[in-house]
């Protein structure tokens, strides 16, 4: 709300911060305690925040140093003017606080150690930070008054801090039990009180807790004693202090994936007739090439290597077939599809039977298209698309009405419909409802649908082609009880929940189990008006490193749990829970999604739920906590995880946060947290991207932080730090990510539109516009789905028309010279569309490194691959599927 940084920071061996403070009262909802609040905060040069005096609701102030637990004080009255003293004691280490009511003349004092608070010994920040935990707006009047610093001073030369330094990463077994052989650094940069830099040797370094085990993977503390040095004086005995990350090597396990058919495309372009067809992850290294015929005449002279190819003289209708040569022969034992007639628009349609619709106590409502996900139903190697139809009175959590029901359909992509599954009126639509997983976790070749069910949830069959509401395939519960357990104002309040998964190809409900996390008491999730409570997200993770898990979420406001399900002899198992209430710590971290992936190579994935990372059994791998060189998190809207840099092996994590008193904008290590760079606006930032769409190593992201490069309001690279000064002015957008052109970059796809950023200009210059559709979820404006679901290595995007009387699928026209295989048989990728349309959509990302500065090694076919494991490939008999991919 407001800061102040001083020109230089304040420095001495003893520093008062003294003030006059009336903390205020903050809005709230309701009168629990840790509703809104307010803090007043004293930072350091380095960023850190050392000390912070909270003023919330319904509760007495309160003091902490750096991430300490918080101390109550007696002052439950923040509507008075209060006297308050912070001193430090950089000999003692210690801090003192008093606080003096000036009315009544009551005084309280209290000492804290400053062990283990991340503190330079300087004061150069102070700033008033609102905090909303509850409702959609937070107000607060505070005011400071009087106020001084002092200090007691020391000599230019002495050392106030050692600078941080970055994890050092090693391989498990690289190195020996010699703490020679770990690369730790001779000596360290440290700043004196003058401001200047020097070099300091290090004398010594020793194990801060667990030894060191060079075949033991974890992150190990070291501390560095700094050696005596002319011209410096280390009065108050600063220390370096280093972790290094012992990481285990990328694993080799296989993973169950989906055969996939050759998805041959012919679309019309402006040069004739672009076809592109699908390579699979088991042919990346192989010689497998093609031939194009038009009818019965080969249009290439020599075998493709590419997946795709322009005819100029073709025209719509026409026939195409695309042949497989392997060591460059004709192969013909897969029964791929890949033969397709050429279409007279730059897109495909699906067409829709749209429900009807119909009347709650809120008034009349219709359907439309919303989100969807895509999964290969019946194990023909074709996907086929799920789509979820909104009811127009569907609400947000924090909103009160009746909805009208959820309904999924099941579409062939040449607009059969296979099954309708009506979700029923104990269910609630909107963008935090009725989230589902489209994925094979049984492992049969076929994908099966999970979703959390009530209550009359039915699914239905189809006669003719059409959906048939007297061919009842599954009812879930009591029919009879349709809209029981639903309150006036439209929430779930009381009654059964469950998990169901249905068949895929049928429909057919397959099994049934209780929710983990059914609603219980509202106000266990953080507020009494189901804000918190109803906010669910779902995902798929490798938990065993074999075969899908389903994941299942409520709350991250407040209150977070999750439960892990598999699929086993047709019967769903929960692997294992997660609840911040029951450990203690983890709330209030989560996303509005979620995201999946190995991030510490041993195997299993990981659930990254914001600014919380789960490990494969449930428990806390970390916590973006402020500790270890992580910065604190919050609950943010966008979230972003995939291989960013070239250069740091694994998964790196982008996002943005809606609490004004963390990094607006921050990017970290997906295995350590470890912070690599962070922009503070102070402001909620409700938008943020991670993309390439420059040619320099490594992604660029950028989020609506402030209006300055320091603020987070530029274009950022993950290895070099600012590109551009304002993403603003380049014109990019703030939404999803696609590849589309030729290039090995990505485009912005935002509404019904795609964009580029042109490096020469700085400017972004529009690529497509879709016209006759519309983009979903209000101001979010996000596709239906952004996926590679056909033809070569590009994005599909896919978009209703504005009446949804049809589903288009838009692919790209424009040729590339490089060849890929399909972008779904990366898993990281894969599980991405499967939880893109979980609450606020996010686009997937790769789990390997791709751009324009490797071209010569894409060109070249030298990406490493992943060894899978087909569950439905024709060539093997059942569970040999197995396909060696190159390492």
């Amino acid at each position: 709300m407001a800061t102040k940084t001083f020109d230089s920071a304040v420095k001495g061996a003893e520093m008062l911060v003294a003030f006059d403070w009336y903390p205020g009262k903050n809005n709230d909802k309701g009168d629990r305690a840790y509703e809104n609040g307010g803090e007043f905060r004293i930072m350091d040069s380095s960023g850190n925040t050392v000390f912070t005096l909270n003023n919330t609701n319904n509760a007495p102030l309160s003091y902490f140093a750096g991430g300490q637990a918080p101390v109550q004080t007696a002052i439950t009255d923040p509507e008075a003017w209060y006297d308050i003293e912070v001193g430090f004691d950089l000999i003692a280490n210690e801090v003192t606080v008093s606080l003096e009511n000036q009315d009544l003349g009551i005084d309280e004092e209290y000492t804290s150690s400053l062990e283990g608070v991340a503190f330079d010994g300087s004061i150069s920040t102070l700033r008033l930070v609102g905090m909303r935990t509850s409702g959609n707006n937070h107000t607060w009047t505070t005011y400071l008054d009087n106020v001084g610093i002092y200090s007691v001073p020391i000599a230019d030369n002495t050392i106030t801090k050692v600078d941080q330094l970055s994890y050092h990463r090693v391989y498990v077994n690289e190195t020996t039990e010699d703490l020679s052989s770990i690369g730790l650094p001779e000596t360290v940069t440290v700043t004196l009180a003058d401001n200047s830099k020097q070099e300091v040797a290090v004398s010594e370094w020793a194990e801060v807790g667990a030894a060191w085990n060079p075949s033991e993977p974890g992150v190990y503390e070291f501390n560095g004693t700094l050696a005596e040095t002319d011209g410096v004086q280390n009065d108050f005995e600063r220390s370096a202090q280093l972790y290094v990350y012992n990481r285990l090597a990328p694993p080799e396990n296989a993973r169950q994936m989906e055969w996939l058919d050759r998805s041959v495309v012919a679309i019309n372009s402006e040069d004739g007739i672009f076809i592109s067809w699908r390579l699979l992850i088991d042919e990346y290294d192989q010689d497998v090439t093609f031939n194009v015929y038009r009818g019965g005449k080969k249009l290439n002279d020599e075998p493709l290597t590419v997946t795709n190819f322009v005819d100029p003289d073709g025209t719509p209708g026409t026939k195409y077939t695309v042949e497989t040569l392997v060591d460059g022969k004709k192969k013909k034992k897969k029964k791929e599809k890949h033969k397709v007639r050429a279409s007279s628009t730059d897109y495909l349609s699906i067409p829709m039977q749209k429900p009807e619709g119909g009347t709650t106590a809120t008034g009349d409502y219709t359907y439309s298209v919303n989100d969807s996900g895509v999964g290969d139903l019946d194990g023909d190697g074709e996907y086929e698309v799920i789509v979820k139809w909104y009811p127009s009175n569907a609400i947000d959590s924090s909103q009160q009405g009746m909805t009208g029901p959820t309904i999924f359909d099941a579409y062939k992509l040449d607009g059969t419909l296979l099954w309708r599954i009506n979700m029923g009126h104990n269910l609630t639509s909107g963008a935090h409802y009725n989230q589902f997983i489209v994925a094979d976790f049984d492992g049969n070749g076929k994908s099966e649908f999970l979703i959390k069910t009530a209550d009359a949830t039915t699914s239905y069959g189809v006669t003719d082609g059409k959906f048939d509401s007297e061919k009842v395939m599954s009812v879930i519960g009591n029919a009879e009880d349709d809209g029981k357990w639903v309150n006036e104002a439209g929430h779930v309040y009381g009654g059964p929940e469950y998990i169901s998964v249905f068949n895929g190809e049928t429909g057919k409900v397959i099994d049934t189990i209780d929710y983990a996390f059914p609603l219980g008491d509202v106000a266990s999730w953080g507020d009494t008006w189901h804000n918190r409570s109803d906010r669910f997200l779902s995902g798929v993770a490798y938990l065993d490193g074999e075969k899908p898990s389903a994941l299942y979420g409520r709350g991250y406001y407040g209150r977070t749990t999750f439960v892990a399900m598999s699929l086993v002899e047709g019967k769903l198992v929960e692997e294992w829970t997660f609840d911040s209430d029951e450990e203690g710590r983890g709330g209030r971290l989560g996303y509005h999604s979620l995201s999946t992936g190995d991030v510490d190579n041993d195997g299993f994935d990981e659930v990254i739920a914001g600014s919380l990372t789960l490990d494969e059994d449930g428990s806390i791998l970390y916590a973006m906590d402020g500790e270890m060189y992580r910065e604190k998190g919050s609950h943010g809207d966008a979230l972003h995880v995939g291989a960013f840099d070239p250069d740091r092996e694994g998964l790196h994590v982008f996002g943005v946060h809606e609490d004004p008193a963390v990094a607006s904008v921050e990017l970290h290590d997906g295995a350590t947290g470890e912070t690599l760079q962070s922009y503070y606006a102070y402001v909620d930032a409700g938008r943020g991207v991670a993309a390439n769409i420059t040619s320099a190593p490594g992604y660029e992201f950028w989020g609506t932080g402030g209006h300055t490069p320091e603020t987070g309001g530029g274009i950022y690279n993950v290895q070099t730090g600012l590109v551009d000064d304002s993403f603003r002015d380049a014109g990019l957008s703030v939404n999803f990510k696609t590849y589309w052109t030729g290039d090995l970059l990505h485009e912005l796809l935002d509404d019904t539109r795609i964009t580029k950023y042109n490096e020469k200009t700085g400017k972004s210059e529009l690529v497509r516009q879709f016209d006759g559709v519309m983009s979903s979820n209000g101001t979010k404006a996000t596709p239906t789905l952004s996926a590679d679901i056909l033809g070569d290595w590009r994005e599909e995007v896919l978009l209703p028309t504005t009446d949804s009387s049809e589903l288009r699928i838009h692919s790209t026209t424009i040729p590339t010279d490089y060849r890929m295989y399909t972008l779904m048989h990366d898993t990281v990728y894969r599980m991405g569309v499967a939880w893109q349309n979980s609450a606020y959509n996010q686009p997937p990302h790769l789990g390997f490194y791709l751009g324009e500065d490797i071209r010569e090694q894409v060109l070249a076919g030298e990406l490493e691959t992943p060894d899978v494991t087909y569950t439905n490939d024709p060539d093997e008999k059942k569970g040999k599927g197995k396909k060696k991919g190159k390492k």
